[in-house]
This record gives structure tokens, sequence and C-alpha cells, in this order.
């Protein structure tokens, strides 16, 4: 079998008690010792991870992972066993089942692990009544759990004894592994780390979204640190791709090994982003108790980070019991919603339990009904982005009410091309609603159209005189965090129910009118003269042109809100014909530029910095222009 053909997205992981003879078994099937390290071998114990390769015959194979069984390294066998295809669980003939066998069972079930076989070795050492009844020991012991069906095969390392069928036995459980999609963006948590001499970092671990290639442009995560794909190399092959599912090395340009840490991982730039509070659904050992604010050990992957376990529907978590709970961690993490971990105790190293992470970034909860309802509204919509999407906008309270495209793909760990599909799949269901380019729960927007109604009601009510209410006259009334395009869609969409008006200046009532006196009119009239007479008019000089004047404080108020005049700025007016007239300049210019800073604008128009800025905020503001960094640009429907 050539290097090309072996190359499949299978990993194969063992588990069971220290000195079971894991890596005796391993080296008898692969041919290859995965004690690399002088001191496992000095000892005759695994350490650190060994990886190598399982030809399993009729041209299928897999990537091996042996783990530590002593219980001090079970953070690093949790790391081994984190996304494995199957599990070969060796338990030792002369023993039976031993402490580490009962945890790292415990873990594989909190990590997901749905098939194996379990090897009985040392039979070698035992006679066949010893043997017999030790095997009706471990069905029992396994029953109810995974590999409650499993075969149990009689093995040796040192008679080879059982080495045939167990390779048939682990070939004959990866058939039923669903085909993974390489369609996704690449993500690998990163288990090991070290420098070879002449190509420098290597670090390695099972890519467990997307693929990737050499000369990649990659992040390392959760600095971000960016880095290039130097070569790659799987099941001990040189190769130019690693997909989903496949153990892989990655040689990395941009970042030393003392830069890497096992936990961190390497993902597509702009994926993931990290978090240090998450939500999740907690599962306790039996005869074993978490209480509220217990500070334990966080496993996720191949990382261990300490943490605070907060309980939200009880004081005390006893097990076997189930609960939402949320976890504070002292550092980082990088994960995405649904995926597996496990608690162990902060001194001790006991396990305590393990479940699935629910929610990302949440915000500090207190325990009440709706927090639960919320959190299980995200539980249940495993596997359904646009359900997920519902029950996140359900989780929102406070003055935040519309979320951007970029901040939904962070929300849904999703690209924002996969994401953007997913957005639009939810707005045509009518899970979501779109507001210039912000979103919206679509049970939300009756609750917000009743608030912008009110508000632009409770205006007019307040000054007699006011013809109108601008659009950021809501916004500033809402005290919403919410984008000022927002709210001028739903004030159009309360236009189109008919509950509102669109004037020149804002929005009324139907049938709204204001009435004024002659004096009041000749007054307005001139007060629109002079400020289109120019550019820009600041509102001192246009006071000295109307001094003594009882009514040109009420009428120039009266202008802005009726919209025949525009206030920019705070001491900065202009007609609404010459900020059109200005708008379309500006509209062509961006045409033929990617953008214009407030320097360049001031010059092009003639006009001091103050005034520049006021314009290009005004601009900004009613969606003419996209503001970043300083400079102004053209939105994407306007190029």
């Amino acid at each position: 079998m050539d290097g090309t053909e072996r190359i499949t997205p299978f990993t194969i992981g063992t588990a069971g008690h220290v000195d079971h003879g894991k890596s005796a078994l391993v080296k008898a099937l692969t041919g290859y010792d995965p004690d690399v390290l002088p001191e496992e071998r000095e000892r005759g114990l695994t350490i650190d991870l060994g990886f190598t390769y399982l030809d399993l015959g009729d041209g299928v194979g897999a990537g091996f992972i042996d783990v530590p069984g002593h219980e001090k390294f079970l953070k690093t066998a949790v790391a081994g066993i984190a996304g494995i295809d199957a599990v070969l669980f060796v338990v030792a003939a002369d023993e039976g089942v031993m402490p580490q066998t009962r945890e790292h069972l415990a873990a594989l079930g909190y990590m997901g692990c749905k098939r194996g076989v379990v090897a009985l070795t040392k039979t070698d050492l035992v006679d066949d009544e010893w043997q017999e009844l030790v095997t009706e020991d471990l069905r029992e012991f396994f029953g109810g759990t995974f590999l409650e069906e499993a075969p149990i095969i009689a093995a040796s390392a040192v008679d080879g004894r059982g080495l045939d069928e167990i390779r048939s036995a682990l070939r004959e459980s990866l058939t039923d592994v669903p085909t993974p999609s390489s369609d996704g963006p690449f993500r690998m948590p990163i288990d090991r780390v070290f420098t070879l001499r002449g190509f420098g970092t290597v670090v390695a671990g099972t890519v467990v979204s997307g693929k990737v290639r050499v000369k990649d442009e990659l992040a390392l995560m959760p600095s971000p640190k960016p880095v290039r794909v130097r070569g790659i190399q799987t099941q001990h092959t040189d190769v130019q791709e690693a997909t989903v599912g496949m153990r892989a090395a990655l040689n990395i340009t941009g970042a030393d090994e003392d830069e890497v840490t096992r936990g961190d991982e390497i993902a597509a730039p702009n994926y993931l982003v990290p978090t240090d509070r998450l939500d999740v659904r907690l599962t306790v050992e039996p005869k074993h108790v978490i209480k509220h604010r217990e500070r334990v050990r966080f496993h996720h992957g191949a990382a261990e980070i300490m943490g605070l376990v907060l309980l939200l529907e009880t004081s005390a978590a006893e097990g076997p019991g189930s609960y939402l709970a949320q976890v504070e961690l002292d550092g980082p993490l990088v994960t995405t919603r649904y995926e597996r971990y496990i608690v162990r105790h902060a001194s001790d190293l006991r396990l305590l339990g393990g479940g699935k992470i629910l929610d990302l970034y949440p915000t500090r909860h207190r325990r009440k009904d709706w927090v639960i309802e919320q959190i299980k509204a995200i539980e249940e919509a495993e596997g359904d982005y646009v359900k997920l999407l519902g029950a996140l906008f359900r989780r929102k309270r406070g003055p935040r009410v519309t979320y951007s495209e970029e901040e939904l793909a962070k929300e849904l760990c999703l690209p924002r091309e996969m994401a953007r599909r997913v957005i639009a799949d939810a707005v045509s269901v009518g899970v979501m609603v779109k507001l210039g380019q912000e979103y919206l729960a679509a049970e939300q927007l009756g609750d917000l159209l009743d608030i912008c109604l009110e508000t632009v009601k409770g205006k007019l009510a307040q000054d007699m005189m006011k013809e109108s209410v601008g659009r950021n006259e809501v916004l500033g009334a809402l005290k919403l965090d919410i984008a000022p395009e927002a709210v001028g869609s739903a004030l159009d969409t309360l236009v189109e129910r008919g509950e509102l008006e669109k004037t020149a200046g804002g929005y009324v009532p139907p049938g709204y009118t204001v009435k004024l006196m002659p004096a009041q009119i000749d007054t307005l009239e001139r007060i629109e003269r002079e400020v289109k007479n120019v550019l820009v008019m600041d509102i001192h000089e246009l006071e000295k042109r109307f001094t003594g004047n009882p009514e040109f404080e009420t009428m120039l108020k009266y202008a802005v809100s009726s919209g025949r005049v525009i206030d920019p700025a705070e001491g900065v007016l202009i007609h609404p014909d010459t900020a059109d007239r200005l708008a379309n300049e500006l509209i062509e210019y961006l045409k033929g530029h990617d953008e214009i800073r407030v320097a360049e604008y001031k010059d092009l128009v003639g006009l001091s910095r103050k005034h520049a800025t006021a314009v290009l905020d005004h601009f900004y503001t009613t969606g003419v222009t996209l503001r970043t960094k300083g400079s102004h640009r053209l939105p994407d429907t306007k190029t």
C-alpha cells in the first residue's frame, strides 16, 4: 500500500488504566513504539501523547493516538481522545477494572465517543477461567454505555494473540463513521508542538473542520497571530492537503515553538473569536457534587483552563444529575457551540463531570426563569442554524436590539459567506427581519414599532409648533443601541402600515398639521433664505441677522423639526437642497475614489474643518456614506 492510498480521515485513540498495556498493544498492532520520550521508555509509562499509523487492511487505515493512563496525565489523555472516531479500550486481564478504567470511560462518554473495541490484554498471564470471569465483569461494567455492544477481544502483545481480530473489529467499527464534509472553514486544535531542525515550528492535531493546503494563511488562536503553512504531513507522508478528520502535522512560519501552547488552535483567519464565559449543560458524575461558584479544571480538546462554575438551577449539582450552568474561565478559550468538555476537581484532579457547550458569548446571568428558557432554546436548536438565530435573539435582553451581519456570523461561529446564507434563510421564513443593514428578531419588531410610534407622538405632543419628528430625534429618544438606518427602516414600515406619514422633515401621524401666524411664516421663510444662500451657515451668524426678532428661536427650532433646515451638528445649519447637491457631488467623487477624509473634503468643497466634518457626519447618519477609521466611503449599494 503506497503513502497516498493509506491517507484516510479516521482517528483511533487508546484508553484505559495505567500499565494495562496500551502502548505495548499499539506497538504490536502497528510496529511502532508510541513512547518516544526517554523518560517514558525509562519508566515504562506513557506521559505524552503518542502518534502512529494503523493499517487495518482492506484499504482502510487510521491515525492512531496512544494516551497516558495515569491519573496525573488525565488532561493529556483528554487531549488525545477529543475528536477520535473510535476507541481501543484496554483492560488488563490480570487486574480488570481499575480507577482510570472508570475515569477514561466516563471522559469518553462526555467527549461524545460513539464506537470502539475492548481489548482484554495480558491474557498470557491468566488462565481461561479467570479470563472468562473478567470478560463477564467487563460486559457488566460497559452496560448502558456506548461500549455496551462492543466486542471484547482477548489479546496479548507478548504472543500476538487477538491482534488480527482487533484490527478486523476496529475496521468494522469505522464503517458507520459519517463521511465528513470539508466545506467549512479550516480548524485544528493543537495537541502537540515541537521544532524540527531546518524546518522550524511544527503543530499537530486532528483537523475538525475544513481543509488546509500548503501556503495557506491561517490564524494561531487565541492570539490571533497570522501564520503560514510551509508543509503538511499526515500518517508519516508529506502531502499538499489535509482534510477534516485527518491527523496532521503542519510546519508553520510566523510563530516560534515558545509562542504555541497545547490547547491553542490553528484556523482560517477571521473565523474563531475567543471567549472567557460559557453557558453549558453540565452532567455530574455519580457520588460527586459540584457547588455553586466552585473552582474547577475545565478541559476542552487539548486545552485546560481554570474556571468558576455558576449554577443556574440549584446551589449544588449532585451526580448523576444534569444541570444548566455558566462557566467563567481564567483565560481565553477557542471553541464553537455544542462542543464537548469535561471538568475535574481543582486540586485532587478527580473527574467531576462534563457536558456540552451551549453559548459562547453570554452576559453574566442571574437565576431567572427566562434565562433558563432561553438557554434551553439554544440547546434545542442544535443542528438548525435558523432555529438557533431565533433562540439567540430571544436571549438578548437590554438596550441592544439589532445586529450586523458580522456580529451574527460571530454568534453562529460561521464565516461570513456561510452566515449570510443562514441569515437570508432566517429572513425568508420570518424568523428575522432586515432593517437597513441590521437584523432584528421578527418577534421583537412589534415592540420596536410601538416604541417608535409612541416616540413620534410624544415629541409632537411636547411641542405644538413641531411640524414633524426626524429619524435622529427618534433614535436619540429610544435609549437603545441601534443603528440609525434601522430606526429609519422601522419608521418607514410604520408609513407602509399607514400609522405614520413621511414629510420633508420627518414623520407625523396621519392628518397632523401645524398652523402658523403671518409673523412666524415670514421669519421662517427668512431663515430658509439665509441658510440657502450659503453652503453651511454658522448658527451664531444667523442669530446676529435676527437680532430683536421675537419669533426667531421658535421658528429656527420649527425649521429644523420640519426639515426646512438641517442641523447636522451643534451650531451648524445647512439647507436640504444644498445637502442634496453636496451629496450627489460626493457620490460622484467617491465613484472614482475609494474613500475621502475630512481634510480632503474640506479642500474639495471649500469649507472649514468644523463645517466639513458636520456635513460628512450628516451624510453618514443619512446613509449616503459609510465611516471607517476616519474616512468615508460609499456603501456597497452605491458603487
